[in-house]
């Protein structure tokens, strides 16, 4: 791909060549056309008129020119060029972010284009990890080019609001799509957690949940579901709020919604337990009454969810007294095992078994170091296993049989140790897949340059043969 084959006029069968060859699978050209549009970026990255002409042009061969049918795409493959073009310098991409968001709306105001939303919505994800998320293998662009936090928090913004404004269209296709693109931006962007932003999107849902003219609460109690399993327990101050807001759908003549408002009652058991647990019987009277649902999907997702709450709920009524006498009598172990590893194990043998003073004073701790100390073997065959064992599921299995066994036999100060020791092996493990993506990046890199070079070398022979031919 030569300087030449970037001009203007050859600007559109450059980007329908490019899109043509990302859209497939296997084609072995992707590495260099993906460099190609790379270097024809960089190239004009400075200058704003030629930035502002090449998506003007991606967009112009994404829709026809058709009078009778405005907006209508002629063909959606080009709009997947718009990730790759923007992950590759996003702190520069961020000021054409509206091209991006324009050809997404001419694209839903179009009836004829309805078939062709799905991929759009699938394009707005990976769009969003090319600005939120940092896990690039190039370290050279994740180092200089990343967005800076000030403008990670505008673009978040402007994404919001453009999923808002399509959610209060009255245009059910557009509240769907912006329902849509909603649950893929709480999914895929990492501010979400930020408390401001989930409150903001927190109400837009119940909002529009309670709102009897929306048209789209299938949709918006999905997003439902993807807000709660990102938050996790953070969403616990919440949960009631939100049970009291999907009660109404647990009776809606729609079995999908009914089976949805399940699953976020399953899934607000499931994260915040003890908030459920408070109203747990008042949820199970409104689940009772759809054990036997005539749509199977609805009835066992019911069965299920009433399952969990009745076993959960044992299970806190059981553990809770046993965790508040267990809970001051573990605390002091727990602080002395914090930074507990492989070079110090004998060390904390040989303080716990050397200090006689503290027998004297604590019966209770007398007991635990005795067994600790006539166990000691024990607990350095299994540190030893840590290190020589390469398998990790082995490794967790035996840990978990030893642990089951040891706690049986001497408490909780065994399975503490136990913990650490686990621990340890799984910071290892971090440690060397972290090793190994460094690797895997610097060979990437490697290829990268090599490429650039037959790139280079390329067209240094095609100038040197237009010299020759002139």
């Amino acid at each position: 791909m030569t300087e030449s084959d970037h001009s203007e006029e050859n600007l559109d069968e450059f980007m329908l060549k490019a899109s043509n060859i990302l859209s497939e699978e296997n084609n072995p050209e992707k590495k260099l056309i993906i460099n190609s549009l790379k270097e024809h970026l960089n190239s004009i990255y400075q200058e704003k008129s030629e930035m502002e002409n090449f998506f003007k042009t991606l967009n112009n061969i994404i829709f026809s020119n058709s009078t009778t049918t405005p907006n209508k795409i002629s063909n959606s493959k080009p709009f997947k060029l718009y990730p790759i073009l923007f992950s590759f310098n996003p702190k520069n991409a961020y000021y054409y972010v509206d091209y991006f968001l324009t050809s997404l709306q001419m694209s839903v105001s179009c009836e004829e284009n309805n078939d062709e939303l799905p991929i759009l919505i699938s394009v707005f994800a990976e769009v969003i990890k090319s600005f939120f998320c940092e896990d690039s293998n190039d370290l050279l662009i994740k180092k200089n080019y990343l967005l800076e936090k000030n403008k990670k928090n505008k673009l978040y913004e402007k994404f919001f609001n453009f999923c808002n404004n399509n959610i209060k269209s009255e245009n059910k296709i557009e509240q769907s799509f912006g329902c849509l693109l909603l649950t893929e931006f709480v999914e895929k962007c990492p501010l979400i957690k930020d408390q401001k932003n989930f409150e903001n999107i927190f109400k837009l849902i119940t909002d529009n949940l309670e709102d009897h003219w929306f048209e789209c609460k299938l949709d918006m109690l999905n997003c439902t579901i993807s807000l709660i399993f990102v938050t996790k327990k953070n969403f616990k101050n919440y949960a009631n709020v939100c049970l009291f807001k999907i009660l109404d759908f647990l009776t809606d003549e729609d079995w999908m919604k009914k089976k949805l408002a399940i699953n976020i009652v399953y899934a607000l058991a499931f994260y915040c337990k003890e908030e459920i647990m408070k109203v747990k019987d008042n949820v199970v009277d409104f689940l009772n009454a759809l054990k036997d649902d005539p749509v199977d999907e609805v009835k066992q997702i019911c069965i299920k969810t009433l399952n969990f709450l009745e076993e959960d709920g044992a299970d806190i009524n059981n553990n809770k007294n046993k965790n508040k006498n267990k809970k001051k009598e573990d605390k002091n172990l727990e602080e002395n095992l914090d930074d507990y590893n492989d070079d110090n194990n004998e060390e904390v043998f040989n303080d716990i078994n050397g200090d006689e003073e503290r027998k004297d004073n604590d019966a209770n701790d007398i007991k635990d170091v005795d067994l600790v100390k006539e166990d000691k073997e024990v607990i350095k065959e299994i540190d030893n296993k840590n290190k020589e064992n390469k398998n990790n599921d082995t490794f967790d299995i035996e840990i978990n049989i030893k642990n089951k066994e040891m706690n049986e036999k001497y408490g909780a100060s065994v399975e503490l140790i136990l913990n650490q020791i686990k621990k340890i092996q799984e910071t290892q493990n971090i440690l060397n897949n972290m090793l190994e993506n460094v690797k895997e990046a610097i060979d990437n890199n490697y290829t990268n340059l090599n490429e650039r070079l037959k790139i280079l070398e390329y067209k240094v022979d095609k100038r040197n043969i237009n010299r020759k031919n002139s």
